[in-house]
């Protein structure tokens, strides 16, 4: 018995904060705000309740750093992939694939959006803070219309569009693979650039 405490001691030691993050935003992805639940997740990352207060504080702090990752991860860290690149088309090319990409961190992407847009719906803070996210995504696309050589009004209309139309690809992924058609929304960028 010592040797499976201790054993659950190193365990508890491996696990990091973005392990637990990963793991709320995939229970997040498959059933919504009311699955993130402390003891569902360390069932799911196999160790005891007691390795998530290394981490966070309580459930709430959880779900606060939930919407930090989603603006950190999941938006700012793909517009960094794409600053080294040369031209704004080629960054608007690059990020478009990875927003394509369907799995982040082991993560249904399209289901992760869907639940987090859910969630917003519900929660006033949550819709402020993915607002934000929002408003931070369109401009990222928005700026980059327009150092193309988009207008201003065609550069902003540009990137709703883009973004509206990723939004929507993520919907129909869940019941209509037809539908939600990846070389579509490639060809769609690349109208927009034209």
């Amino acid at each position: 018995m010592a040797d499976k405490n201790r054993n659950a001691k190193t365990r508890t030691g491996d696990l990091s904060r973005h392990d637990w993050l990963v793991a709320a935003v995939s229970a997040l992805a498959e059933g919504g705000v009311e699955a993130v639940k402390v003891e569902r997740l360390a069932k799911t990352l196999g160790v005891s309740k007691g390795s998530f207060y290394w981490h966070f504080k309580d459930h709430a702090q959880l779900l606060a750093a939930i919407l930090d990752f989603w603006a950190a991860d999941f938006t700012q860290q793909l517009i960094d992939n794409a600053a080294g690149l040369a031209t704004p088309k080629e960054r608007l090319r690059h990020l478009a694939r990875q927003a394509l990409t369907k799995t982040i961190f082991g993560i249904d992407s399209a289901r992760a959006e869907a639940a987090m847009q859910a969630w917003a719906a519900t929660d006033p803070h949550v819709g402020m803070r993915l607002c934000a996210v929002d408003a931070a995504r369109v401009g990222y696309l928005e700026k980059e219309l327009l150092e193309n050589g988009l207008e201003p009004a065609k550069a902003q209309a540009g990137a709703k569009t883009l973004y509206l139309a990723l939004l929507g690809l993520y919907i129909a992924r869940g019941y209509n693979q037809h539908l939600a058609d990846d070389q579509v929304y490639m060809a769609l960028v690349d109208m927009v650039l034209e």
